[in-house]
């Protein structure tokens, strides 16, 4: 049984290939941020199903993560981290997805990344757009070589999503940045709002009726802390090398496919601390901390919806 669930399959092997392979691009040309944190969950989901609006949309792929990289960096080269960089850094980012109505979520990474790390150089929105244009390179050629072709075109143009209502989201949404960064001050690290939670919290509060892991918080803290503890490892004892990525990204799947949770975004958090400048031992202790006020949040989230369709049902 379990041997069966630790199965890794071709889009296992093929997305640990591809970071192997942004390792060695990032290395080689001296831009680190190539490795974007999120292209692990990115490039997942887009080896494994071609249905998916992730991998139906590879122009908003290179896009969306790009314009939220721009106004990211010029936000960090501006303004110091605090709630008015991070409220008006994840504003934007939010912007310009319901403007592009692109189902990329993860662009909310790109956005925080560079005021999480301090990041000022202008090449970093270019170190992303490298990354998301292999993904988006590799769907075309998919397409072209008629991989999946049938599937692709008899399902019609790819999706584009827009953002829900904000009266459905954005109180708990903003509470949970608030709150992030209250934790964040109190902690003194940034990390604690960790770029990769926001992905997680927008998929956990906006679209809360569709989050596959939703109602799984004891699989997410298990899988999410272990994937840092993982990542924090394998940075530090190999080095940001291709192999220690690969390991990464394997590791982490197996983990995924033991728990038999679909959590992406676990990828993010095994990758980060290859792009973060001597991660500190505390990183796992970090993003256990963010992983916690989200994860209770969604609870107290929960208990209120339950308590309201009660109350709504009485006569």
């Amino acid at each position: 049984m379990v041997e069966g669930r630790l199965k890794l399959g071709r889009p296992d092997l093929a997305i640990a290939a591809f970071l192997a392979l942004i390792t060695a691009i990032a290395n080689a040309t001296g831009m680190p941020y190539v490795l974007f944190p999120e292209l692990g969950a990115l490039g997942w989901v887009i080896f494994s199903n071609a249905r998916h609006p992730w991998a139906r949309s590879p122009a908003l792929l290179m896009l969306t993560p790009f314009l939220a990289a721009v106004q990211g960096l010029w936000i960090t080269r501006h303004l110091a981290y605090g709630p008015t960089a991070v409220l008006l850094n994840v504003g934007l980012t939010l912007l310009v997805i319901a403007a592009l109505r692109s189902p990329i979520v993860p662009a909310l990474s790109a956005g925080l990344l560079p005021l999480a790390l301090g990041i000022h150089t202008w090449s970093y929105p270019f170190s992303i757009l490298i990354g998301t244009g292999g993904l988006a390179l590799l769907i075309v050629l998919r397409r072209r070589w008629h991989l999946s072709s049938a599937v692709l075109q008899a399902d019609g143009p790819a999706p584009r999503s827009a953002l829900p209502p904000l009266k459905g989201w954005a109180l708990p949404f903003g509470v949970f940045l608030l709150g992030g960064l209250v934790l964040a001050g109190l902690i003194g690290s940034p990390l604690v709002l960790f770029p990769p939670l926001l992905v997680i919290a927008f998929e956990m509060i906006v679209h809360r009726q569709h989050c596959p892991w939703r109602g799984r918080s004891g699989a997410v803290l298990v899988v999410a802390n272990s994937a840092a503890v993982m990542g924090l490892g394998l940075a530090r004892t190999l080095g940001v090398t291709p192999a220690a990525a690969f390991l990464a990204v394997l590791a982490t799947l197996a983990l995924l496919k033991l728990a038999q949770l679909p959590f992406p975004p676990a990828l993010g958090l095994a990758l980060l601390p290859f792009v973060i400048p001597q991660p500190p031992l505390t990183y796992p202790l970090l993003t256990l901390a963010g992983s916690l006020w989200l994860l209770l949040l969604v609870a107290a989230q929960e208990a209120w919806v339950r308590r309201y369709r009660a109350d709504a049902s009485l006569p």
